[in-house]
């Protein structure tokens, strides 16, 4: 409020100072130009009094700051220059006694009704005395003076006449002034609620995750929020004057089909991978709509997207384990009845071979039927592993040990060749985590052995072993040189009996996904043709695994392929 005062004292002095100004060039204007005979003295005298009241004011501003009292007596030294205006311009017969409506109309603006009527109070008394006792004691000189004889019902006219004028202004600008100072205050609040709605609304826009794209009719992006240059790494900058065609790769008349779709429904959804600036190829998932104004007139289309790789990625992995579990009991039904018969025709045929000591093309097939029967006989024990991994038994376990011991075994491997090497990356000499440690050596075995088969022609086989601190898990990764698998080839890679090499089950990722889920760990497979494979594995250090429920399996655990 004191700041407000202190803002309507600065002004209202600058006016005063602009009004005399243009009073005092008006009074040199009419003498220079008009040569009245009378005198202007008065007149200049009246202005230098003005200007000392203007220094006056000022040095009582600086003094005593913006206060009303000093307002009030701004504006009752107003009126009394009003007063002497009128007095030097004929008393009763001057024209300019309306400007007494001035002081009252600034004082309603300023003060309220209270301070305008106080205002038209002091106007009247001033003007009261002015006209009813300023004959006797006022003189202005001979050319200015007033008339000493006055007319009483003239005068009493005058005055009623000035008490209801001032008295209506003064009523009437504080009705006004009180009014715009509503409206003002309306308006302010209804501006800062817009403005609080604009920030909301932007800090929603902005706050959410996924991506929030919007078009012309045209198809031209106009807008495109945080979430979603976070996602498709994109700047705003990138999108001036493209089409969301172009920039998710949509083909050539797909906007037609999103009108066509969006005619018959108020939604329209669609998913597409989208390769991102770093290189990265994401899967998007979009829900497009039309973008109206308030009376329902169409403005172009809206986008809402979102990224669904780690989504889609669950969605395989679940497929994946829908198709074990299936397997699963398939195959520990199969294996029993497989197993037996399979015994019993490899025991005869080695019976046979002893026996009769054949030669030749008989020799031959009998060598078959043996190799072949030890190769359905892996696949069996696989197939039981798979099925029936055995009681689930975690303990602490250093893993830099584990993978050395398979190391070595590895090396004396068939696999292994002469042109292969392995580097092992260890984030420190022990690296304890809570493991069941057949299992995991199993782990290693499949997935150093599949490395090696991808590399036939040799290559570095990279083992490493690093901590998660932030979750609370270990990373092991095995990265080969081999020729690396697409993405149809990396779907199918933990499906059982899609093995790619010639002596393989197909069973061995499967093995390592199944004994990886129950460590309640996560895999993840990243290969590019012509790249390498690697495969991540991360484990919680704390096994919160419990025992499996179905008996322990008499067969050894195999070593598939």
């Amino acid at each position: 409020m004191r700041a407000e005062t202190t803002r309507q004292l600065r002004w209202l002095m600058i006016l005063r100072v602009v009004t005399v100004t243009t009073l005092l060039i008006s009074a040199f204007a009419i003498q220079l130009l008009l040569m009245p005979a009378g005198t202007l003295r008065p007149l200049f005298t009246l202005a230098a009094v003005a200007y000392g009241m203007v220094l006056v004011y000022a040095a009582l501003f600086a003094w005593i700051g913006g206060r009303r009292s000093l307002l009030y007596a701004q504006l009752t030294g107003d009126a009394l220059l009003v007063t002497g205006f009128v007095g030097i311009t004929g008393g009763l017969d001057s024209p300019m006694s309306f400007l007494y409506l001035l002081p009252i109309c600034v004082a309603s603006m300023l003060l309220h009704s209270r301070g305008g009527l106080a205002l038209a109070g002091v106007s009247l008394l001033l003007y009261t005395a002015l006209v009813g006792f300023g004959p006797a004691w006022i003189n202005f000189g001979p050319s200015l003076s007033l008339r000493i004889e006055q007319d009483p019902v003239r005068l009493s006219y005058s005055l009623v006449v000035q008490f209801v004028g001032m008295l209506t202004v003064a009523l009437l600008s504080s009705y006004l002034s009180e009014r715009l100072r509503s409206q003002g205050h309306e308006l302010a609040e209804r501006k800062a609620a817009v403005a609080r709605l604009q920030a909301l609304n932007e800090n929603i826009i902005e706050s959410i995750n996924s991506g929030l794209l919007t078009t012309d009719l045209a198809g031209r992006i106009n807008f495109l929020n945080r979430g979603g240059c976070e996602i498709t790494e994109l700047a705003p900058h990138d999108l001036e004057g493209r089409t969301v065609e172009s920039v998710f790769g949509l083909a050539p008349g797909f906007l037609q089909e999103i009108r066509r779709q969006l005619a018959a429904r108020r939604r329209f959804r669609y998913e597409r991978f989208f390769e991102t600036r770093s290189g990265r190829t994401i899967y998007l998932g979009f829900a497009a709509s039309n973008l109206h104004d308030r009376l329902g007139k169409p403005l172009g289309f809206l986008f809402i997207f979102q990224d669904l790789t780690e989504i889609r990625a669950l969605e395989q992995e679940v497929r994946i384990q829908e198709r074990m579990a299936a397997l699963g009991e398939m195959s520990a039904g199969l294996a029993h009845e497989l197993r037996n018969p399979l015994a019993a025709i490899s025991g005869s045929v080695q019976y046979l071979k002893g026996d009769i000591r054949p030669s030749g093309e008989t020799l031959e097939l009998m060598d078959n039927i043996l190799r072949e029967s030890t190769r359905l006989d892996s696949a069996i024990r696989d197939f039981l592993t798979f099925a029936r991994p055995g009681r689930f038994n975690p303990q602490p376990e250093d893993l830099v040990r584990l993978l050395e011991d398979s190391i070595k075994l590895l090396r004396k491997s068939r696999e292994f060749g002469p042109e292969h090497r392995i580097e092992t990356r260890y984030a420190a000499d022990e690296v304890w985590c809570d493991v069941d440690a057949n299992r995991m050596k199993q782990v290693f075995w499949n997935l150093a052995s599949n490395a090696l088969k991808a590399m036939p022609d040799g290559g570095t086989l990279t083992i490493g072993v690093s901590s998660n601190e932030a979750e609370d898990a270990v990373e092991i990764s095995v990265t080969d040189e081999g020729a690396g698998m697409d993405e149809q080839e990396q779907q199918r890679y933990f499906q059982p009996f899609t093995s790619s090499f010639a002596d393989g089950t197909g069973l061995g990722a499967a093995i390592v996904y199944r004994l990886v889920e129950e460590h309640q760990g996560r895999i993840v497979l990243d290969s590019s043709p012509g790249q390498g494979t690697c495969v991540r594995i991360e484990i919680p250090r704390r096994s919160e695994g419990r025992p499996s429920s179905k008996p322990p399996a008499s067969e050894a655990l195999a070593i598939g392929g």
